[in-house]
């Protein structure tokens, strides 16, 4: 198979992506919607001499594998192949909907590199260890239905349905309050690698801005309130 210009990233790529979720975060207080349907690395402008180990600058790979502070919820939409920096993309969101036909997997090894951009790093935490190691040292594809048994897909759809459900989806999740979604990512981000224990002592130690300004916030009053008064709660991020 091969990589095409328009379904792979290069430097030159790269400050459009960013420029495009700049643009979503402007437009929605809520969710951050991104799709991806990417080939990862665009390999020509490997061949034509962009380093393997190419800066691709705040974020990392386009923008978002190394986008640590990120509070907004980011779905990946993935129709046809995630393959290398792609596959890559859609690790780096919190939620992953996939078309039927969609495949996954990282070929870095067989073209003398390894996928840096948070492949190696992501997959042994999101697939069993034995599983993570075959596709990285292979770049075997795994298809939907491999990739929901072991929870690394949520789900799955037609390909014709896959943009409208993910639109669906996301306008679910912005039914709820804004800094409850940003205050579960960072509790998550600040605890995951902790023992249940500690975990707990972090969080309460009033050290996680996002979830200290959400229990703090008037929205965290008005969703009480709107229970109690049977309606719906008009959240304004604050």
């Amino acid at each position: 198979m091969r990589l095409t210009p328009k379904r792979a990233i290069c430097l030159g790529r790269f400050s459009f992506v960013l420029g495009m979720m700049t643009a979503y975060e402007l437009l929605s207080l809520l969710a951050l919607e991104i799709v991806f349907f990417c080939g990862g690395w665009d390999l020509k402008a490997a061949s034509e001499g962009e380093a393997v180990d190419a800066d691709f600058g705040p974020g990392g790979f386009a923008g978002l594998t190394e986008l640590w502070d990120l509070d907004k919820p980011v779905i990946a939409a993935v129709n046809g192949l995630a393959v290398g920096g792609g596959f890559e993309l859609a690790l780096a969101a919190d939620l992953i909907i996939a078309s039927s036909h969609a495949e996954f997997f990282v070929p870095e090894a067989t073209l003398g590199i390894i996928p840096d951009s948070g492949g190696v790093l992501r997959l042994p935490r999101r697939l069993p260890r034995a599983v993570a190691m075959d596709m990285l040292m292979t770049g075997r594809r795994m298809n939907v239905d491999e990739a929901k048994h072991f929870g690394l897909v949520n789900q799955s759809c037609d390909p014709e349905h896959l943009i409208n459900e993910a639109l669906d989806w996301a306008h679910q999740i912005a039914q709820s309050a804004p800094l409850s979604l940003a205050a579960i990512k960072s509790v998550i981000r600040e605890t995951e690698t902790m023992d249940l224990e500690s975990a707990y002592e972090c969080m309460r130690s009033g050290e996680i801005e996002a979830y200290q300004k959400m229990l703090r916030s008037e929205d965290a009053k008005e969703g009480t309130l709107a229970f109690s008064e049977k309606r719906s709660p008009k959240w304004k991020g604050k």
